[in-house]
This record gives structure tokens, sequence and C-alpha cells, in this order.
């Protein structure tokens, strides 16, 4: 099987971790601490690594930094274990470049099936011969390395709030002339309103919006704005964004909105128990082309709301109400597609009506080959 190197100080949750990946035949390596690792790494090339956040010397942050750092191991998958429940601190492993994180107190099984999942995207990617797909696929996967944290919380605050622009100020606007926008919405919005309460419904969609908030945040968005029971979100490549394009962005993060969805069900079934709802669903859309950010001055001390406009938007909207619905996929537009190539695997094509104006817009239900 493997060679996968655990970095862990508590001694309990370590031999936890060992058992459970040893029970599944691989072989497994263990650290005390950050240091203690990093000698391990370079001695053995361990073909996956799962580090504690929180150890004596070397944090699990600084031992994924240098690791992605190292020109010839940089890209070993590397799973943070962490009992940090504050948002900033999981996206700060994330933007460092982890590929997953994982929650104590552990769980055997979800250990094992994370490990297999990253095992997976490497046999998907192994299996990919063209290189510039190889090389966009690896940049999909390293580090997100621009810090967030600050930005995000006070875009957060301000996007969140109704916002409209004050009588005679003039608006600016930024124009993108190639970004990837993004657009979920709940699926069956209507079976769930006619099932709960308003103040229940109030419980789901606070949740959706949080989650799904934090999730196109952590990938780079460049705006973000909620529709109803949606969220619209504008990647696009700027002077500031020095990560993976913004097409590539705009997947993971549809893949993290997928992932949010399934927590929100279990949320809900908690919380619930006794209701027969329908499963917590997204619908989601990804479009690529121009679009253009209206700059809207607020009421609230001067702050500014950011508006994604234009055909694109309209256009990814359209896609998703208009799509058939077709279980563990998601709807990508032809351009959109080209950008992702070997990223993705199509599963069916359809022709939708998304502008009668210039005739049907060739559409494709796909899946993530990395998921």
């Amino acid at each position: 099987m493997a060679l996968i190197l655990v970095a862990e100080d508590d001694i309990g949750t370590q031999r936890l971790i060992s058992t459970a990946l040893r029970n599944k035949g691989h072989e497994v390596l263990t650290a005390p601490d950050g240091l203690s690792a990093w000698r391990l790494i370079e001695m053995r090339s361990p073909e996956l690594i799962v580090s504690d956040v929180n150890m004596p010397g070397m944090t699990g942050f600084a031992l994924l930094q240098r690791l992605r750092d190292h020109t010839t191991l940089g890209l070993t998958p590397f799973l943070l274990l962490t009992s940090l429940q504050e948002r900033q601190d999981m996206r700060q492993g994330m933007l460092l470049g982890a590929d997953d994180y994982l929650t104590k107190p552990l769980r055997p099984r979800e250990l094992v099936e994370a490990v297999n999942a990253q095992f997976n995207r490497q046999r998907m990617r192994s299996a990919l011969q063209d290189e510039e797909n190889q090389r966009a696929l690896s940049q999909a996967l390293e580090a997100q390395a621009w810090d967030l944290h600050e930005q995000y919380e006070n875009r957060l605050a301000r996007e969140l709030s109704e916002q409209w622009p004050q009588d005679g100020r003039e608006q600016d606007t930024t124009h993108y002339p190639e970004a990837t926008v993004l657009f979920a919405d709940i699926r069956h919005y209507r079976d769930w309103l006619g099932a709960l309460t308003p103040a229940e419904m109030s419980m789901v969609l606070k949740r959706f919006y949080e989650n799904s908030g934090d999730t196109v945040h952590l990938f780079g968005a460049t705006a973000m704005h909620f529709v109803g029971e949606g969220v619209i979100a504008v990647y696009a490549d700027t002077q500031h964004m020095l990560t993976a394009p913004h097409a590539l962005r705009a997947l993971k993060a549809a893949m993290g909105l997928r992932k949010s969805s399934a927590a929100i069900d279990t949320f809900v079934r908690d919380n619930l128990p006794q209701r027969k709802l329908p499963a917590f669903e997204v619908g989601i859309a990804l479009h690529s082309g121009p679009v253009g950010m209206a700059q809207l001055e607020g009421f609230l001390g001067g702050a500014r709301h950011l508006l994604p406009v234009g055909e694109t938007v309209v256009n990814t909207m359209a896609i998703q109400r208009l799509a058939p619905e077709v279980p563990g996929a998601m709807m990508m537009s032809v351009p959109m597609l080209r950008s992702v190539t070997g990223a993705v695997k199509t599963l069916e094509r359809y022709f939708l009506p998304v502008d009668p104006s210039k005739g049907k817009m060739e559409v494709c239900a796909v899946q993530p080959i990395t998921a």
C-alpha cells in the first residue's frame, strides 16, 4: 500500500490514526512534533502526510509551508488535523496548500475516507497524459498563497447587508474581460418552504449562507452576492491573485459547496429529526466570459458593495434554472469546460434556451474527476 507519515504530539491520537491506517495495509511513520516529521519527510519521502496543527516547536502550518516550498516534495498530499473551530484557522491551512482537514475528536472511518480520496485524486491525475492538463491540475492543488483573512471578514460583513446606491452619486465599475461565474441554489426550495416554519427555514438559510460564503471566499472569489436562495460568486485573475487560474478556483469552490451541502443535510436532520424533509442539495452552474462589477456606495459607514453584472452572470443563473437535474453533477458551459479540460468528465450534453435571441447554448452535466 502507501507510506504515510503521522505527525501528532498526543500519543492517544497518534495511536488511533496509526492503527486505523495500518489496518488498511498502509505503512505508517510517526513523529511527535513538526521538526521530527520534517526529518522523516526528507529521509523517507512519504506518499501522504497527516499532521496536527498545534505541535511543540514547528507547528502543522509551518510544516505544511516548508513542504510546499520544497522543489521535489511540494505536491505531497497533506491532511491537517485540528481541534480549532475558528474558520480563519481552517482557512489558513487551506490557503497554505492543505488538501483537506479533519477535526477532533477523530473518527477512524472519516480518516480512512479522506486518505482514500487523496490517493484516488493521484491516480486520476497520473492517468492524464496531456502535460498542460497535468500542470493545470497541479496548480489547482497548490497553495492558495495569499492571506484572505482580513479581506474575507470585511467583505463578508458588507455583502450580507442589503446595500443600495445613494442618489446623485457616481457608481464605479470594474470590468473583467474574462472571469468565471459560479451560481449555486438550494434544490427543491419550495418543498423546504412548505415543510418548515419561518424560524426553521431561517435557521437552514443562515447555515447555507455561512457555509457558502466561507467556501467561495476560501478559494479566492473576487466578489460574492446572495440572490434569494442562491449565491453567485465571481472568480477573476487579478494582480493580487497569485494562485491557480480563475476557472480552476471556481471548480474547487463548486466541489467545496457540494461537500458543505452534505454537512448541512446532516445538521438539519440532527436538529429536526422528526421531519420528513427532502435531502439538502445545491444545484451548481459554472460559466466563463466577460463580467462587470458595479461598485455601489452603501449607507452603512460608507461601505461599498460589489454587484456582478452582465450577460455572463445572467446566463449562468439561467443555466442552473433551465438544466435538468442530474444527481451528483454540476452544469457547465462549453467555454468553462474548455478551461478545465482534464479536471472533469462529461456525463450529458444539453442545448438550453439560455438567451433566446442568440439561439440555444450547449451545456454539459459534469463530475470532477478529482472528487
